[in-house]
C-alpha cells in the first residue's frame, strides 16, 4: 500500500482560502522596512492627524515623530545604542509608543516587562538581559525600588508628561488622598531624556534579522522566556491583520486599553494603529463605566478586546447604555481566551458590533488565525489562518502535517526569531518539514473540510486568567518556597468572569498543620507573584493524588474539583 500524501493539503492552495472575504488574498507582499521608518511615512502623509489620545490630550503624527527623534537623541547622549536593550515598566501611557520607536530608531530593542510583575519576578529577568536603560512608571517605581535602586540608568515616566492640567490635578489630588502612590526620589525624571535637539542618524539595518522588541511568555516550565520579535515579524503581523480587518488609512479610532506589554497590545494595537494612521485612545485601566463612556466620547471604530471585557459589560453596565454604542464600533475583535457563544450573542444583539475571534501567540507577533469579518463564521472555531500563514496538524510523536487531531504548528513572517539566550527551548520550539519551518503552539487541534481549526485542548498546562497567561508549574515553585507548603498542585477551575480563577491545593508539613492558614499562605505568595497570578483560593487537604512514580496528578486534581463543581 502507498504511504499517504504528506502533507494533507498543497501548501500553494491550502483549502480556507476559499472562505476568505473578498479583498482578502493569501499571498502578500510584506514590505521590508523597519518599524520607525513604517512610523516616519505615516507622519509624512497624515502630519496633523492626531495619533494618540491620552485623557484629553492628543499628540499629532508630526509631534510624535518629532518626540520620537528627540527622545532618541537623549537615549544615544546616555549610551542606547545598536543591540542595546531598554526595558520598559509601564502601563499603556504615550511614553510605551515614544520610547519603544526611539530605541528602534537607534538599532536597539524594547524589553517590555509585565508591570503586575513582583519585585521578585522583576529582579529576575534584570539579571538575565542586563539592560542598557530602565523605564518605570512613577506610580511603579516605589513597588520596584529596591530592585532598581543600584541599576544605572534608572528613569522615571510621570502620568503628567504627556497630560491635560485637568488630568494632572487630579494625579495630584490622589497622591495626596493616598490613592495613588508617590514618586520615587531616587530616580532621574524622564524629560531629562527628551534633548532640544532631534536625532541625527536612523538605524538602517535588516528587518528580518534585527530585534525590535523582547515579549515574554511562559514555557513548560512555566518560568518566562523572552520571544524575540523582528521589526519583520511585527511588520507582517501589521500588514495581514489592515488586510483582513478591511482597514482604511487616516479613518480609525482605536481603544488602547489591552496592555502594551501583551504582544496583542504591542502589534494588533499599537503597530496596526499607527499603520493605518489610526486615532489611538489610551486608557490605564479598566473601568466598564469608563469603557463605554470613553466608546461614546471618542466614537471609538475597533475595539480589541478579550472575553474577561465583554463579560464584565455585558454584567454591570445596563442595556440601555450599551445601546447608545450603536452605530460606533464597527468591529470588536476578541482574544486571549475562548469567548462564549452566549456572550456573542448578547453582545452583538445589544450593542449592532460584531465580535471576531481569533487565535495567536506572543510567539507569532501574534495573530495567526481569525474568523472573516463578514463571512462565514464558526463558533468555537479559531477561524482561518492568516495571509501568508500556514497552520497545519502534525504528529506527536514525528512531527509532519497530518490528517486528523494533532499538534497546532504555524509557519509564517510573523513566527519569532526565537527565545532569547534559549538554544535547547528553540531546539524544542521548532522543527524542518516539506521545505518550511514550523513553529510548535503546544496547543491540540484539527482543521475541518472548509480549512476552519479548532482547539480542543492544551499541551502545556496554562491557565488562563482574565487573558492573561497563568503557568501553574512556576506558582507551584514560588509555593514550595514557603517552609510550611509539602505538596502543592495548581489548577485552574471555571470562572464565569476570570475565564478561569487559580487554585492552589496544597498539602501542608504535619508540624504546620492547624498553624497556617489558607488566608495566611495567599498573602505570602503576593510578594512573589504577580497580581495576576498569586492563587484567588487555596485548599490544604491531607494527600494529594500521585502516579506510582510518586508524580503529583494535577489532572486528577483539576478532575476532582470539576466533579465538586458540578
Amino acid at each position: 500500500m502507498p504511504e499517504p500524501v504528506n502533507p494533507p493539503f498543497d501548501f500553494d492552495n491550502p483549502p480556507w482560502i476559499k472562505n476568505y472575504d473578498e479583498g482578502v488574498v493569501f499571498k502578500v507582499d510584506v514590505p521590508r522596512i523597519l518599524l520607525h521608518n513604517m512610523l516616519k511615512d505615516v507622519a509624512e502623509k497624515y502630519p496633523d492627524r492626531p495619533a494618540v489620545t491620552f485623557y484629553g490630550k492628543s499628540i499629532t503624527y508630526r509631534e510624535l515623530w518629532r518626540e520620537v527623534l528627540r527622545v532618541a537623541d537623549g537615549l544615544k547622549k546616555i549610551g542606547l545604542g545598536e543591540d542595546g536593550c531598554m526595558v520598559l515598566i509601564l502601563p499603556n501611557v504615550p511614553h510605551y509608543i515614544i520610547l519603544s520607536f526611539a530605541a528602534f530608531t537607534l538599532g536597539a530593542k524594547a524589553c517590555l516587562f509585565n508591570p503586575l510583575w513582583s519585585a521578585y519576578q522583576v529582579e529576575d529577568e534584570l539579571a538575565k538581559i542586563d539592560p542598557d536603560i530602565i523605564i518605570v512608571q512613577d506610580i511603579l517605581a516605589e513597588k520596584y525600588e529596591s530592585v532598581l535602586k543600584d541599576r544605572k540608568n534608572v528613569y522615571q515616566a510621570f502620568l503628567g508628561d504627556y497630560a491635560t492640567i485637568g488630568f494632572k490635578f487630579k494625579v495630584s489630588i490622589g497622591r495626596m488622598l493616598g490613592k495613588l502612590p508617590r514618586p520615587s526620589k531616587l530616580f532621574k525624571p524622564y524629560r531629562e531624556l527628551v534633548s532640544n535637539e532631534t536625532l541625527d542618524k536612523i538605524y538602517d539595518g535588516n528587518p528580518a534579522e534585527t530585534v525590535a522588541a523582547l515579549l515574554y511568555t511562559g514555557g513548560t516550565t512555566g518560568t518566562p522566556k523572552a520571544v524575540m520579535l523582528t521589526h519583520l515579524n511585527i511588520m507582517a503581523n501589521i500588514i495581514y491583520q489592515k488586510i483582513w480587518f478591511h482597514r482604511q488609512e487616516g479613518v480609525d479610532r482605536v481603544l488602547g486599553l489591552l496592555p502594551f506589554f501583551h504582544a496583542y497590545g504591542f502589534g494588533s494595537i499599537m503597530g496596526l494603529s499607527l499603520h493605518i494612521a489610526a486615532n489611538l485612545v489610551l486608557q490605564l485601566r479598566f473601568d466598564p463605566e469608563e469603557f463605554v463612556d470613553t466608546i461614546i466620547k471618542e466614537r471609538i471604530t475597533l475595539i480589541p478586546g478579550a472575553p474577561t471585557i465583554y463579560l464584565m459589560l455585558l454584567k454591570h453596565i445596563p442595556r440601555e447604555k450599551l445601546e447608545k454604542m450603536r452605530g460606533l464600533p464597527e468591529i470588536c475583535f476578541s482574544g486571549a481566551a475562548p469567548l462564549p457563544v452566549e456572550i456573542i450573542r448578547r453582545w452583538e444583539d445589544i450593542t449592532g458590533c460584531r465580535i471576531v475571534e481569533g487565535y495567536g501567540l506572543t510567539e507569532t507577533s501574534p495573530v495567526v488565525a481569525a474568523n472573516p469579518i463578514y463571512g462565514k463564521r464558526k463558533h468555537g472555531s479559531i477561524g482561518l489562518p492568516m495571509p501568508n500563514t500556514l497552520l497545519a496538524i502534525a504528529d506527536l510523536v514525528d512531527p509532519k502535517p497530518v490528517d486528523g487531531q494533532g499538534e497546532l504548528v504555524v509557519s509564517g513572517l510573523q513566527v519569532m526569531k526565537g527565545y532569547y539566550n534559549m538554544p535547547e527551548e528553540n531546539k524544542l520550539a521548532f522543527f524542518d518539514c516539506c521545505g518550511k519551518r514550523w513553529f510548535r503552539t503546544g496547543d491540540i487541534g484539527y482543521m475541518d473540510e472548509e480549512g476552519y481549526f479548532y482547539i480542543v485542548d492544551r499541551k502545556k498546562d496554562i491557565i488562563k486568567y482574565k487573558g492573561h497567561s497563568v503557568y501553574p508549574r512556576y506558582i507551584e515553585e514560588i509555593l514550595y518556597k514557603h517552609e510550611c507548603v509539602a505538596e502543592v498542585a495548581v489548577i485552574g477551575i471555571p470562572d464565569p468572569e476570570a475565564g478561569e480563577n487559580i487554585k492552589a491545593v496544597v498539602s501542608l508539613k504535619p508540624e504546620c498543620r492547624g498553624k497556617l492558614s489558607e488566608e495566611e499562605l495567599k498573602e505570602w505568595s503576593k510578594q512573589y507573584l504577580g497580581a495576576h497570578e498569586y492563587p484567588r483560593i487555596i485548599e490544604f487537604v491531607d494527600e494529594l493524588p500521585k502516579s506510582p512514580a510518586g508524580k503529583i496528578l494535577r489532572r486528577v486534581v483539576r478532575e476532582r474539583e470539576l466533579e465538586k463543581l458540578k
